[in-house]
């Protein structure tokens, strides 16, 4: 009886093996037939990731900024989600400043140096609500309260770097999406004509029997004149897909959705940007050194570190004394990263480094606190450094654009001439890949010259950006 009870209890994972082995063979035999039929497999209903917990709601006494240029996409129940996507040209034009003006209002990334900002400034508040009785019993408090203010100007930078960053993003790929725009019709407008050279071609050199009358033209030449026009359909199509996904880049950074929010741009060309004010390289170093946000933040961090000397100075008989992190979140920012490549050289900056809390004697404390204030000095060199190199290349790389755009009109118009020259000896020149040529040849040099006049527009929306404002483009719309 022992021995049957204990030779059935294998039975019921035996039988989960079994099912288990059926069902998996039945399932491979399904995939084998729907291989067989040709059929594709189906696909599975997708659905969305989104936080299950629902949002806290803050205190009456914040005052919360309601003022939203979109409506978010959950409230948007009325929006079928089976409706097919809007296309990229539908909705109403929208200018360079109305699609920063919304990148500003709803991108995430703002949001959250904003909320960073709040819960500095809750921080800050927190610390200033402890009175004379919290001073004596933690002699350094106040130097913790100035840490906090410099933590609050740290914060401010950083949101000023974003909205920055946000701007010169938004201006290059509106300036994107126009260039592509303008690309396409250049290319499609070639394709035409030179679809029309091949006719006219075909049929002369089915009338003409006569080789020499041809003046050259032959059936390879005609074919190589159709190897072109696939060329250009193709540089056509690159000019379609490179708008859409210029206006997808700036859908993104607008934080909007194609199909709630659907807009075109009210640009229908390049803007030719006239530099009314010349400006040096000393002056763009200049003015990055005195408006950068990001020494703003560097030199908070060093005010920091110094404080806590002093704070930790303060404080005598304690052996474990907690750094400035419990009011001033400053050692946590993004610090770039080194690049070096053989086109490229981007030095790296120095990180801060301070531990939670610092143990030991006063003077060990002390001691220890003065080497990461040390540290914290060599970073905003660091950054000094960096800023400096980043407005020498910016002012350079203007310059080799600008000289580059009126090289590129030079040779727009020296184009132009012989697409003029060939256009009004048509019809004496039998051999039409000649008038091919002068065709193509004016296309490249528009194409190129429109390359430089966006190369252009996105070296001034770096100088905005790397001057912290100091130089402003006059770009139409804003």
């Amino acid at each position: 009886m022992r021995d049957l009870c204990e030779g059935t209890r294998p039975m019921p994972r035996l039988v989960t093996r079994l099912a288990f082995a059926v069902l998996l063979g039945g399932s491979m035999l399904h995939l084998r037939s729907v291989e067989a039929a040709g059929e594709s497999p189906a696909v599975l209903p997708a659905l969305a990731v989104t936080p299950t917990v629902p949002a806290p709601l803050p205190p009456h006494s914040y005052h919360i900024r309601l003022q939203h240029l979109v409506p978010p996409l959950e409230v948007r129940a009325d929006v079928d989600k089976e409706k097919p996507l809007a296309p990229v040209e539908a909705g109403p034009p929208m200018s360079l400043g109305e699609c920063i003006a919304v990148a500003l209002e709803r991108q995430p990334s703002l949001k959250a140096v904003q909320a960073s900002m709040a819960a500095t400034q809750a921080g800050y508040k927190a610390l200033l609500k402890f009175g004379t009785t919290a001073t004596i019993l933690n002699p350094d408090l106040d130097i913790r309260k100035q840490q906090a203010q410099r933590g609050l100007n740290a914060s401010a930078a950083e949101y000023q770097k974003a909205h920055n960053e946000i701007v010169q993003d938004v201006t290059r790929l509106y300036y994107t999406a126009v260039y592509a725009k303008q690309a396409e019709g250049v290319a499609r407008d070639l394709a035409e004509q030179l679809d029309q050279l091949i006719l006219l071609a075909e049929a002369l050199l089915k009338e003409e029997s006569d080789p020499k009358k041809l003046d050259g033209l032959n059936r390879t030449k005609i074919l190589t004149m159709k190897y072109g026009v696939r060329e250009v359909r193709q540089k056509q199509a690159e000019a379609r897909i490179g708008r859409q996904q210029a206006m997808a880049a700036l859908r993104q950074v607008m934080a909007v959705d194609q199909a709630t929010f659907p807009f075109t741009l009210k640009d229908t060309e390049l803007p030719l940007m006239a530099q009314k004010v010349p400006f040096t390289k000393d002056l763009v170093v200049e003015q990055a050194l005195c408006r950068r946000p990001e020494l703003a933040l560097a030199s908070a961090g060093v005010d920091a570190f110094r404080l806590e000397v002093y704070a930790q100075g303060k404080v005598p008989f304690k052996r474990k004394v907690p750094t400035f992190a419990s009011g001033a979140d400053i050692h946590a920012k993004e610090i770039p990263q080194a690049v070096r490549t053989l086109k490229e050289y981007r030095p790296g900056g120095v990180a801060l480094e301070l531990p939670p809390q610092l143990v030991g004697s006063k003077f060990d404390r002390v001691c220890r606190a003065m080497a990461f204030s040390q540290r914290a000095e060599a970073m905003f060199e660091s950054a000094q450094s960096l800023v400096k190199l980043e407005a020498e290349n910016g002012y350079l790389e203007f310059e080799l654009v600008a000289e580059k755009l009126q090289l590129q009109k030079e040779k727009l118009d020296i184009a132009l001439d012989i697409q003029k020259s060939a256009r009004e000896n048509q019809q004496n020149i039998k051999d039409k890949s000649v008038i091919v040529q002068a065709e193509v040849l004016a296309t490249q040099a528009q194409a190129a010259y429109l390359d430089a006049v966006l190369q252009h527009l996105i070296a001034l929306s770096a100088l905005e950006r790397i001057t912290a404002g100091g130089i402003q483009p006059a770009f139409p719309g804003r």
